[in-house]
């Protein structure tokens, strides 16, 4: 019987994210499980304040860039046969990764600290938020 059913993966394309992955991939395999990718898109437009064109275009940018680090993380879960669904969310990491493992009724979340937004080898404010709040257990890879 296995123990994970649905896996989380909040992945930003760094080095550290992509070791999560492999590790939730090899989890995922051995479990059966259903596995979720996430990316999330957080904007600082208010400290900014562009035009709206220029707004929507830097929005634009953002969400492409978003989609194409989401499609390598496809490409990886693809490789070892494994079965993803991926979505862009926008907002704050922390509370974007904590809303959709309870939408999608995550079983574990599997992230990395140190990603792009990280803090090198200490855990970041996104890893510690989401172990304090996530509705399942968090395994932390480093």
């Amino acid at each position: 019987m296995a123990v994970f059913n649905k896996i989380l993966i909040p992945f930003d394309g760094s080095e550290p994210s992509k070791k999560a992955a492999e590790k939730a991939f090899e989890l995922a395999v051995d479990q059966g499980a259903e596995v979720y990718g996430i990316k999330v898109i957080s904007f600082i437009g208010e400290l900014i304040t562009p035009s709206d064109s220029l707004w929507a275009t830097i929005e634009a940018d953002l969400r492409e860039k978003a989609r194409s680090i989401l499609k390598e993380l496809e490409t990886m879960a693809e490789n070892k046969g494994v079965k993803i669904t991926t979505t862009v969310r926008e907002g704050s990491a922390e509370s974007e990764v904590i809303n959709y493992a309870k939408e999608i009724g995550a079983d574990l979340i599997v992230m990395s600290t140190g990603g792009k937004g990280g803090m090198g080898r200490y855990l970041g404010k996104t890893a510690d938020r989401v172990m304090r709040e996530a509705p399942c257990p968090v395994m932390v890879v480093r």
